[in-house]
């Protein structure tokens, strides 16, 4: 196999001791139409100063409802949304901006895992058509013999039988399978931190958990380090060790995962574990037996806290002042002017 030489490597010592992944202060900004006769345009902060690591090794989830944010940081950190403000940065390089044979190293190392697994496979072509793309495009391998084996390998490890599926085409696989093929594809680089998109929310329940546990076996044999996007704290408790929570752009709470589900200190924690595992649309979400108003309302909130229309903790502060995300127990921090279990 062809050796590829990546500029992507530490070189010094305090290097090697930072962070596999750095965002800092991420901000994306869109403009928003709205209204039918008298059209306004309004900007949508869909990320908003967003800062985190991710360690070697480390799984940490990224959860939140649909419209929190979470894809779009994830798509930032893969080089395919541009960030409006703030830094990104992978073994000390800076992600954004990256293009052409750059951006193909970087992704040589970061892979995406996408939450719906047919459409992001080509139904044009087979398992091994797609995986063996991958190989070529990003190790520069070009041995036909050698590309075979590396995905009968992947397969294998995705406990599949190549022989079952390898000349398969999308359409004739399971969701749990298509989903395997998905996931062999993101590996096909050797890959160091994978971002995982909502990866089991287009399966049936059998194979959620299935999936799940595929992914801590792959983490702990690869030493893997995964961003779980995600809408559910059943997924991120069994799967990380750190929870950043986000609502409308904003990180809330963050913390070890264990502590975030057991004592959380944001209210809108609170509601979300109330929920789980059935979480569904945020308008179906109930607490205390009363339906709350949906995230949507939430973006009418100018000053002051977003989340204080849908929680019953608010108080006059909270339509006033923003929160900031401070520490409020040890390492354990949330954006609360109220925080819940803090003695």
């Amino acid at each position: 196999m062809s050796q590829v030489q990546l500029s992507l490597t530490p070189t010094s010592d305090d290097e090697t001791r930072a962070p596999l992944l750095r965002v800092r202060d991420l901000s994306v900004t869109f403009r928003k139409s709205r209204g039918s006769i008298s059209r306004t345009h309004v900007t949508i902060k869909a990320v908003d100063r967003v800062s985190f690591d991710i360690g070697e090794s480390e799984i940490v989830s990224l959860v939140g409802e649909s419209g929190s944010g979470k894809t779009t940081v994830a798509r930032c950190v893969m080089g395919l949304q541009v960030a409006s403000k703030g830094s990104i940065t992978y073994r000390g390089a800076e992600v954004s901006g990256r293009k052409g044979r750059s951006l193909r190293d970087y992704w040589r190392e970061v892979q995406m895992i996408y939450q719906d697994p047919f459409e992001s496979l080509d139904p044009g072509k087979s398992v091994q058509n797609a995986i063996s793309t991958s190989i070529r495009n990003l190790t520069g391998e070009r041995g036909e013999e050698a590309i075979r084996r590396k995905v009968i390998t992947l397969l294998e490890e995705m406990e599949l039988d190549p022989s079952d599926v390898l000349n398969k085409y999308p359409h004739q696989l399971s969701g749990g399978q298509r989903q395997r093929v998905n996931i062999a594809r993101a590996l096909a680089s050797d890959p160091n931190l994978i971002l995982a998109d909502e990866p089991i929310t287009m399966l049936d329940a059998a194979q959620k958990m299935n999936i799940l546990r595929l992914l801590r076996r792959l983490q702990s044999r690869r030493k893997l380090s995964i961003l779980l996007v995600t809408h559910d704290l059943a997924s991120a408790k069994v799967m990380s060790q750190r929870t950043l929570v986000m609502y409308l752009g904003r990180l809330v709470e963050v913390g070890g995962t264990e502590v975030v589900m057991s004592r959380p200190h944001h209210p809108y924690v609170e509601l979300i574990l109330q929920s789980t595992p059935r979480l569904k649309h945020s308008s179906e979400v109930q607490a205390g037996g009363q339906v709350l108003s949906s995230i949507e309302q939430s973006e009418d909130v100018t000053t002051g806290c977003a989340f204080q229309p849908r929680c019953k903790y608010s108080t006059s502060v909270c339509k006033e002042v923003e929160p900031e995300l401070t520490e409020k127990s040890s390492g354990h921090s949330a954006a609360c002017h109220n925080p819940l279990n803090t003695s």
